[in-house]
């Protein structure tokens, strides 16, 4: 793995892709802030699970039935969540 700073990256960018296709390259912002340079072919999208899928998807249809509650101030958000 290889660190460097956005002024190295950007001096040489076809450097470090190519080396990129090796190891892996972090290209550090400084204050915390830090991005990994990766292959896109090795980046997996999992995307969303069945599951959330599923949930969405009910929700639609309880929306469609009337079945959902419209909450328009804060104060009815508050009285909502102390309900739950």
């Amino acid at each position: 793995m290889k660190t460097i700073t956005v002024s190295d990256f950007r001096k040489d960018i076809k450097k470090y892709a190519e080396l990129a296709e090796t190891e892996k390259i972090i290209v550090n912002r400084g204050s915390g802030k830090a991005f990994l340079v990766v292959p896109i072919q090795t980046v997996v999208d999992e995307g969303y699970s069945k599951e959330f899928i599923e949930r969405i998807l009910l929700a639609e249809q309880q929306i469609k039935e009337g079945k959902s509650t419209k909450i328009t101030s804060e104060k009815e958000l508050s009285e909502f969540l102390n309900d739950l």
